[in-house]
């Protein structure tokens, strides 16, 4: 009876597309890893203020320095690396048409951290002029990378949203009547929102290109597509060059090296980013239809629902159960889908 009913499930669909809602179910796997690093232009000066702050910190430039509280000219580079595993959940809608080896995919939209926040690392290194301060009095010599704290990270938002069309193939599976291999590149957009600690949220949003590979499986009472999605990206690119807000920093004395730190605003403005992601998940989504055979509804395909299609027989006007197919007319091709899902 199984592969009676496989048979006429693959018949069914030499028809016409078969067009459907899937959503994903929980138990998925998918793990995300990833970096970006950019790079920022902007400047270091103290914190000293003839009004509100007298005492603070100024800021000179060279050996010597000058008079007043000058701005230092610096590039920083922060890195951000992240990954882990989440459960990730949403839809697709999903069509096949086995007479032309068709599949594809539209409305995509799924949160890749619905209960999850991803850890992150972030490393920062600065490149300044050489510049001396004023309370407290220091020089920090410039021309070499330096490390600066800038705090903890995580990524507390993922997401993948489609944006264009995604056709793909669709070959009968060996071995599994009615079952059809697919391979679907899907365009689409992953945002990201990294909380940066002293830098603030940060937003990233990347063109991706998700690739669906799996089998799609027609059920009696649920249609399953089982699939990897894997995403790789590397590319770097330019920043419109927002500035970020002004960060207080305090810069410990090198030298003379000491116990004191001086009191420093940092402005910065990103001007370009490169990123590095690659996601790969074992994922399971399922569109559950119910019995359409089922035409009395009370959960099994038996004698009475044949009985109420032998008696519907002939032209039958919506609404109509008995008309399985949906084609307008009770007749023989309605009897062979209720056979095809005989469940008691």
């Amino acid at each position: 009876m199984r592969y009676i009913t496989a048979c006429i499930a693959g018949l069914s669909l030499s028809g016409a597309a078969l067009s459907s809602t899937y959503t994903l179910s929980s138990g998925g796997s998918m793990n995300l890893q990833g970096s970006l690093q950019s790079l920022l232009v902007g400047s270091l000066i103290g914190d000293w203020d003839e009004l509100e702050n007298p005492d603070g910190t100024r800021t000179l430039p060279g050996v010597w320095g000058g008079s007043g509280n000058n701005a230092i000219p610096l590039e920083l580079t922060i890195t951000i690396g992240f990954g882990g595993d989440s459960d990730p959940t949403g839809p697709l809608e999903f069509t096949i048409d086995p007479k032309i080896s068709l599949a594809t995919v539209d409305g995509l939209a799924w949160n890749m951290l619905p209960e999850t926040i991803l850890p992150a690392t972030l490393t920062s290194t600065v490149l300044y002029e050489t510049f001396r301060t004023i309370a407290p009095d220091s020089l920090y010599p410039g021309g070499i990378p330096v490390e600066i704290p800038v705090g903890e990270a995580s990524v507390t938002e993922a997401s993948i949203i489609q944006i264009g069309p995604a056709l793909g193939t669709a070959t009968p599976t060996d071995g599994q009547p009615g079952a059809f291999d697919i391979l679907i590149p899907v365009p689409a957009t992953l945002s990201l929102l990294i909380d940066g600690g002293a830098l603030g949220e940060l937003p990233m949003e990347l063109p991706i290109v998700l690739t669906l590979d799996g089998v799609y499986q027609p059920g009696a009472a649920t249609d399953v597509l089982t699939m990897t999605a894997e995403v790789s990206f590397d590319e770097g690119g330019d920043l419109p060059g927002e500035p970020l807000p002004t960060i207080p920093l305090e810069m410990p004395t090198i030298i003379p090296p000491g116990d004191e730190t001086a009191g420093l605003l940092l402005d910065l403005t990103p001007t370009s980013i490169a990123a590095q992601i690659d996601i790969t998940s074992n994922l399971v989504a399922t569109h559950p239809h119910g019995l359409p055979a089922d035409v009395n509804g009370d959960g099994v395909v038996n004698t009475d629902d044949l009985l109420a299609v032998l008696g519907a027989w002939g032209p039958c006007s919506p609404p109509c159960p008995e008309d399985i197919n949906g084609d307008g007319v009770v007749n023989v091709n309605d009897l062979l889908d209720l056979i095809g899902v005989w469940s008691a």
